[in-house]
């Protein structure tokens, strides 16, 4: 991406107030906090738009070194740095060349920009992710923060599209049609698809090493009942380094890679036919046959019986 900052036909904001910038976040995208750390910087807070019918691409730049902070957002958010530097607190790290934030609904930002830093912000439609979301019959996770790698084919994707969106905004003077407007944001939430639901990949190949270790002895032990004080205890490390390691490396908190695994397991099993809707259940540490059902179908799209079923059908051909 250009390090320009982008969609300057339509400029939102364009000055020195912290007031008024912080009146412009929680006005247009969510309630913000947000704290200049320098005593004066070299420009102006500015803030340009192109929005894609409801999700709205912000071009954000702020004159001074700031803490923007939030409560639980309530929609799907992007950040990608186009110039300056991002630190996620909350991740503590920063966020490097070409690498992009996703924020899930539940989450909380908690960034520092450097000063001048510019960046793409993206607010996504709550109604159009949720309408996605049932279309394709996938569950979107929540409260998650993720680190997307530019390695990753669907970043490559998604930077170009960005960089389409920025030239039509340039050779449209600002204005796109809503039909065109509507097929932008069709393809960014495709192009997101994987990352948007529990489907994302996870870069266990990648593990710091305390991490790995909490890993693998988790899947081995994964028939049993499990915690995480359990793996804080094998990964040799504080609860608040687990955490803030799953989120980095594996984007989800160990309580929910636990359920995930589990539900893994129970899915296999009843894949391949290896006991009853409750048998499996209970092998895999689910007590309750109802909640069972519930968070597998909000995982699969379908319930554990119509697994069983489909499977039970297939071999008796």
């Amino acid at each position: 991406m250009n390090s320009a900052l982008p969609f300057s036909y339509n400029m939102c904001l364009e000055s020195g107030d912290f007031d008024e910038a912080q009146a412009f976040l929680n006005s247009r995208i969510d309630e913000r906090n947000v704290k200049p750390l320098t005593a004066q910087g070299v420009d102006h807070n500015r803030f340009t738009l192109q929005p894609l019918r409801q999700t709205l691409l912000f071009g954000a730049q702020w004159g001074e070194r700031v803490h923007v902070r939030s409560g639980a957002l309530s929609t799907c958010h992007l950040v990608l740095p186009l110039s300056g530097s991002i630190r996620v607190c909350n991740l503590n790290r920063l966020l490097g060349p070409n690498e992009i934030l996703l924020m899930m609904p539940g989450s909380e930002a908690d960034l520092i920009w450097d000063e001048a830093t510019s960046a793409i912000v993206i607010t996504f439609d709550n109604a159009a992710v949720q309408a996605w979301s049932s279309l394709e019959g996938v569950p979107l996770v929540s409260g998650v923060l993720r680190i997307l790698h530019p390695e990753c084919r669907h970043v490559r994707s998604l930077l170009s599209l960005l960089q389409c969106v920025a030239s039509q905004h340039q050779i449209h003077e600002g204005n796109l049609q809503p039909v065109m407007q509507q097929h932008w944001e069709s393809l960014l939430l495709e192009t997101l698809a994987e990352q948007l639901t529990d489907l994302a990949p996870t870069h266990i190949d990648i593990l710091p090493l305390h991490l790995r270790r909490a890993v693998d002895w988790l899947k081995a032990h994964i028939e049993k009942p499990l915690s995480v004080a359990d793996l804080v205890q094998v990964a040799g490390c504080s609860r608040r380094s687990l955490e803030t390691g799953f989120q980095q490396f594996i984007g989800c908190s160990p309580a929910r890679y636990i359920l995930q695994q589990k539900l893994e397991l129970a899915h296999h099993r009843l894949q391949h036919a290896q006991g009853s809707v409750s048998e499996v259940a209970y092998q895999c540490g689910f007590h309750h046959l109802s909640h069972f059902t519930r968070l597998y179908r909000g995982r699969y799209g379908e319930t554990p019986s119509q697994t069983l079923k489909k499977r039970t059908l297939v071999t008796c051909r």
